[in-house]
Protein backbone atom coordinates (compact mmCIF):
# COMPACT_ATOMS: atom_id res chain seq x y z
CA UNK A 1 0.00 0.00 0.00
CA UNK A 2 1.19 3.60 -0.72
CA UNK A 3 -0.49 5.56 1.05
CA UNK A 4 -3.55 8.49 0.05
CA UNK A 5 -1.16 10.20 -1.88
CA UNK A 6 -2.07 13.64 0.49
CA UNK A 7 -3.27 15.02 3.63
CA UNK A 8 -5.70 17.65 4.07
CA UNK A 9 -8.93 15.55 3.97
CA UNK A 10 -7.80 12.88 5.91
CA UNK A 11 -6.26 14.43 9.40
CA UNK A 12 -8.50 12.48 11.44
CA UNK A 13 -6.68 9.13 10.04
CA UNK A 14 -3.70 10.82 10.47
CA UNK A 15 -4.20 11.26 13.92
CA UNK A 16 -5.63 7.92 14.43
CA UNK A 17 -2.02 7.16 13.53
CA UNK A 18 -0.46 9.23 15.62
CA UNK A 19 0.93 7.15 19.02
CA UNK A 20 1.96 4.35 15.67
CA UNK A 21 3.88 7.53 14.08
CA UNK A 22 5.62 8.60 17.81
CA UNK A 23 7.30 5.15 17.71
CA UNK A 24 8.69 5.51 14.06
CA UNK A 25 11.74 6.73 13.86
CA UNK A 26 12.99 7.20 10.20
CA UNK A 27 9.82 9.54 9.02
CA UNK A 28 9.69 11.13 5.46
CA UNK A 29 10.14 13.99 4.96
CA UNK A 30 12.84 15.49 6.21
CA UNK A 31 15.12 18.82 5.45
CA UNK A 32 17.83 18.04 3.47
CA UNK A 33 21.27 19.36 4.88
CA UNK A 34 24.59 18.73 3.04
CA UNK A 35 26.24 17.90 5.69
CA UNK A 36 24.12 15.35 7.22
CA UNK A 37 22.61 13.75 4.23
CA UNK A 38 25.77 13.43 2.23
CA UNK A 39 25.54 14.85 -1.34
CA UNK A 40 26.26 12.36 -3.83
CA UNK A 41 28.02 13.02 -7.56
CA UNK A 42 27.91 10.00 -10.25
CA UNK A 43 30.89 11.08 -11.83
CA UNK A 44 32.81 10.26 -8.06
CA UNK A 45 30.68 7.21 -7.30
CA UNK A 46 30.49 5.38 -10.77
CA UNK A 47 27.52 2.72 -10.23
CA UNK A 48 25.67 3.72 -6.76
CA UNK A 49 22.64 3.76 -8.95
CA UNK A 50 21.23 2.83 -12.40
CA UNK A 51 17.83 4.35 -13.57
CA UNK A 52 16.51 3.73 -17.21
CA UNK A 53 12.54 5.05 -17.49
CA UNK A 54 10.92 3.78 -20.67
CA UNK A 55 7.59 4.71 -22.13
CA UNK A 56 4.09 3.22 -21.30
CA UNK A 57 0.16 3.74 -20.70
CA UNK A 58 -0.54 5.72 -17.45
CA UNK A 59 -3.77 5.51 -15.13
CA UNK A 60 -4.30 8.58 -13.50
CA UNK A 61 -6.56 7.18 -10.02
CA UNK A 62 -8.00 9.90 -7.59
CA UNK A 63 -7.36 9.88 -4.50
CA UNK A 64 -9.19 12.36 -2.25
CA UNK A 65 -6.60 15.03 -1.66
CA UNK A 66 -4.28 14.32 -4.82
CA UNK A 67 -4.16 11.91 -7.39
CA UNK A 68 -1.43 8.89 -8.57
CA UNK A 69 -0.36 7.35 -11.66
CA UNK A 70 -0.10 3.53 -11.92
CA UNK A 71 2.91 3.72 -14.36
CA UNK A 72 4.96 0.75 -14.72
CA UNK A 73 7.01 2.19 -18.31
CA UNK A 74 8.36 -0.94 -20.12
CA UNK A 75 10.47 -3.26 -20.08
CA UNK A 76 13.57 -1.63 -19.90
CA UNK A 77 12.52 0.42 -17.47
CA UNK A 78 14.18 -0.35 -14.01
CA UNK A 79 16.10 1.18 -11.11
CA UNK A 80 19.31 -0.40 -9.82
CA UNK A 81 21.35 0.01 -6.63
CA UNK A 82 24.45 -0.59 -5.59
CA UNK A 83 23.93 -3.54 -3.82
CA UNK A 84 22.21 -4.98 -6.50
CA UNK A 85 18.53 -4.57 -5.56
CA UNK A 86 16.26 -3.90 -8.64
CA UNK A 87 12.96 -2.12 -8.49
CA UNK A 88 10.28 -1.20 -10.91
CA UNK A 89 8.05 1.66 -10.94
CA UNK A 90 4.41 1.25 -9.72
CA UNK A 91 3.24 4.77 -9.77
CA UNK A 92 4.04 8.38 -9.28
CA UNK A 93 1.99 11.23 -7.65
CA UNK A 94 2.54 14.88 -7.03
CA UNK A 95 2.63 17.29 -3.78
CA UNK A 96 2.47 21.19 -3.78
CA UNK A 97 4.77 22.50 -1.87
CA UNK A 98 7.58 20.14 -1.92
CA UNK A 99 7.26 17.44 0.80
CA UNK A 100 11.32 17.27 1.07
CA UNK A 101 13.14 20.89 1.98
CA UNK A 102 16.71 21.94 0.72
CA UNK A 103 18.38 23.55 3.84
CA UNK A 104 14.67 24.87 4.93
CA UNK A 105 13.81 26.09 0.85
CA UNK A 106 10.12 24.33 -0.08
CA UNK A 107 10.01 24.26 -3.68
CA UNK A 108 6.53 24.97 -4.86
CA UNK A 109 6.09 21.47 -6.01
CA UNK A 110 7.44 18.09 -6.29
CA UNK A 111 6.82 14.60 -8.32
CA UNK A 112 7.25 11.36 -6.48
CA UNK A 113 8.45 8.05 -8.46
CA UNK A 114 7.50 5.22 -6.58
CA UNK A 115 9.66 1.74 -7.20
CA UNK A 116 8.79 -1.26 -5.44
CA UNK A 117 11.12 -4.58 -5.74
CA UNK A 118 9.65 -8.11 -6.06
CA UNK A 119 10.25 -8.82 -2.29
CA UNK A 120 8.47 -5.73 -1.91
CA UNK A 121 10.97 -3.23 -0.61
CA UNK A 122 10.00 0.70 -1.87
CA UNK A 123 12.37 3.03 -3.25
CA UNK A 124 10.90 6.50 -4.38
CA UNK A 125 12.82 9.32 -6.91
CA UNK A 126 12.21 12.79 -5.56
CA UNK A 127 12.25 15.53 -8.62
CA UNK A 128 12.06 19.23 -7.55
CA UNK A 129 9.78 21.77 -9.38
CA UNK A 130 10.49 25.53 -9.22
CA UNK A 131 8.15 27.85 -11.75
CA UNK A 132 9.79 29.57 -14.46
CA UNK A 133 8.27 30.77 -17.57
CA UNK A 134 8.71 27.78 -20.04
CA UNK A 135 6.03 24.85 -19.21
CA UNK A 136 7.30 21.73 -18.46
CA UNK A 137 7.21 19.18 -21.64
CA UNK A 138 6.53 16.35 -19.22
CA UNK A 139 3.25 17.33 -17.79
CA UNK A 140 2.11 18.81 -20.63
CA UNK A 141 1.77 15.05 -21.95
CA UNK A 142 -1.19 14.66 -19.36
CA UNK A 143 -1.87 17.78 -17.27
CA UNK A 144 -5.11 18.66 -19.33
CA UNK A 145 -6.58 15.27 -17.79
CA UNK A 146 -7.04 16.77 -14.35
CA UNK A 147 -10.33 18.27 -14.15
CA UNK A 148 -11.52 14.75 -15.79
CA UNK A 149 -10.65 13.11 -12.42
CA UNK A 150 -13.36 11.85 -10.55
CA UNK A 151 -13.46 11.01 -6.82
CA UNK A 152 -16.10 8.38 -7.41
CA UNK A 153 -13.90 6.33 -9.49
CA UNK A 154 -13.86 7.54 -13.02
CA UNK A 155 -10.32 7.11 -13.84
CA UNK A 156 -8.59 8.42 -16.93
CA UNK A 157 -5.62 6.69 -18.87
CA UNK A 158 -3.31 8.35 -21.07
CA UNK A 159 -1.53 6.33 -23.46
CA UNK A 160 2.53 6.53 -23.87
CA UNK A 161 3.99 8.62 -21.07
CA UNK A 162 7.48 9.29 -21.59
CA UNK A 163 9.69 10.77 -19.10
CA UNK A 164 12.58 11.72 -21.51
CA UNK A 165 11.96 15.10 -21.26
CA UNK A 166 11.87 15.62 -17.55
CA UNK A 167 16.08 13.99 -18.34
CA UNK A 168 15.65 11.85 -14.93
CA UNK A 169 17.69 9.00 -16.55
CA UNK A 170 19.84 10.44 -18.66
CA UNK A 171 21.41 12.93 -15.73
CA UNK A 172 21.00 11.24 -12.94
CA UNK A 173 24.24 9.76 -13.94
CA UNK A 174 26.36 12.67 -13.39
CA UNK A 175 23.77 14.77 -11.31
CA UNK A 176 23.81 15.46 -7.56
CA UNK A 177 21.37 13.74 -5.61
CA UNK A 178 20.71 12.59 -1.97
CA UNK A 179 20.09 9.17 -0.95
CA UNK A 180 18.50 8.21 2.87
CA UNK A 181 16.28 5.70 4.27
CA UNK A 182 12.83 7.34 5.88
CA UNK A 183 9.24 6.44 4.65
CA UNK A 184 6.11 6.41 3.15
CA UNK A 185 4.81 10.21 3.53
CA UNK A 186 1.19 9.17 3.13
CA UNK A 187 -1.04 6.67 5.94
CA UNK A 188 0.36 4.10 7.14
CA UNK A 189 3.77 5.52 6.79
CA UNK A 190 5.66 2.72 6.19
CA UNK A 191 9.74 2.91 7.02
CA UNK A 192 12.82 1.29 5.31
CA UNK A 193 11.89 3.38 2.13
CA UNK A 194 14.80 4.36 -0.15
CA UNK A 195 14.96 8.10 -1.02
CA UNK A 196 16.86 9.40 -3.65
CA UNK A 197 16.11 13.01 -4.25
CA UNK A 198 17.95 14.38 -7.51
CA UNK A 199 19.34 17.94 -5.91
CA UNK A 200 18.35 20.46 -8.81
CA UNK A 201 14.73 21.85 -9.93
CA UNK A 202 12.95 20.87 -13.51
CA UNK A 203 11.10 24.04 -14.42
CA UNK A 204 7.50 23.96 -14.49
CA UNK A 205 5.31 27.35 -15.49
CA UNK A 206 3.18 29.14 -13.32
CA UNK A 207 -0.13 28.02 -15.04
CA UNK A 208 0.86 24.80 -14.86
CA UNK A 209 1.41 24.80 -10.96
CA UNK A 210 -1.75 26.75 -10.46
CA UNK A 211 -3.92 24.27 -12.20
CA UNK A 212 -2.97 20.93 -10.13
CA UNK A 213 -3.43 23.65 -7.15
CA UNK A 214 -6.99 23.89 -8.45
CA UNK A 215 -7.49 20.81 -8.12
CA UNK A 216 -6.87 20.12 -4.42
CA UNK A 217 -9.63 20.72 -1.91
CA UNK A 218 -6.88 23.26 0.22
CA UNK A 219 -4.53 23.84 -1.92
CA UNK A 220 -1.67 22.22 -0.60
CA UNK A 221 -1.04 18.47 0.11
CA UNK A 222 2.34 17.83 1.75
CA UNK A 223 2.95 16.69 4.98
CA UNK A 224 4.55 18.67 7.66
CA UNK A 225 8.32 18.00 8.08
CA UNK A 226 9.65 15.13 10.59
CA UNK A 227 12.25 15.18 12.97
CA UNK A 228 15.73 13.42 11.84
CA UNK A 229 16.22 10.62 14.11
CA UNK A 230 18.04 7.59 12.76
CA UNK A 231 17.10 8.22 9.18
CA UNK A 232 20.31 6.55 6.90
CA UNK A 233 21.92 9.07 5.15
CA UNK A 234 24.27 8.02 2.10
Amino acid sequence: MVGLWGFRGCQCLHRCLHYYIDNMTQQSPIDIDPHAVKEIIMDDYSGHIDLTLGTGPGRFEHGYTNFKVNWSGDATTVLKLRDGREFRPIQFHFHTPSEHTLQGHHFPFCMHLVHQSTDGNLAVVGVFFQVGEDESPFLKQFWNVLPELDPHGVDVTVDNISFDDLYIASTITDEAFYRYQGSLTTPPYTEHVEWILVKDPRTMSKAQLQHFIDILPGGSNARELQPIQDAAGQ
